[in-house]
């Protein structure tokens, strides 16, 4: 499977793109081993395909307009909109790499719920490939 990019959601992208965490700098890349999620320099987190569990589209964020990198006891919200969302559900978990939203130390990652461009996509790329 050649690698597949997606973008992530933006209700208001300047606010976030004045701190690095635009579309620019942002968005997901799943190849069939590896799933890449980046917003700037505030969040990276490469997750092995082997470890996703789960995932579904997350319908809303409770009316919450929050933006950005948000992360407590293992899960996380990567965020540009509180539309497009899809949680995954990790195990084992995984660890991102040192960054801004991390206080540049390693997070655990148990659950991501990203916002996505093309949440159905997504979760199309996600799906077990049919053997041929």
């Amino acid at each position: 499977m050649s690698a597949k990019r997606f973008a992530l959601s933006y209700d208001q992208a300047w606010p976030l793109a004045m701190a690095g965490m635009g579309p620019r700098s942002s968005g997901v890349e799943v190849d069939s081993d590896e799933i890449r999620v980046r917003m700037g320099s505030a969040f990276s987190l490469d997750i092995p395909r082997d470890a996703v569990r789960s995932f579904s589209r997350d319908p809303a964020l409770g009316g919450q307009a929050t933006w950005g990198v948000h992360g407590f006891a293992g899960h996380w919200l990567v965020n540009g909109s509180s539309r497009g969302l899809v949680e995954l559900t990790v195990e084992p978990p995984c660890y991102t790499r040192r960054g801004l939203s991390t206080l540049f130390r390693k997070a655990k990652v148990n659950s991501l719920t990203l916002s996505l461009a093309d949440p159905d996509g997504f979760i199309a790329a996600l799906e077990p490939e049919e053997p041929a």
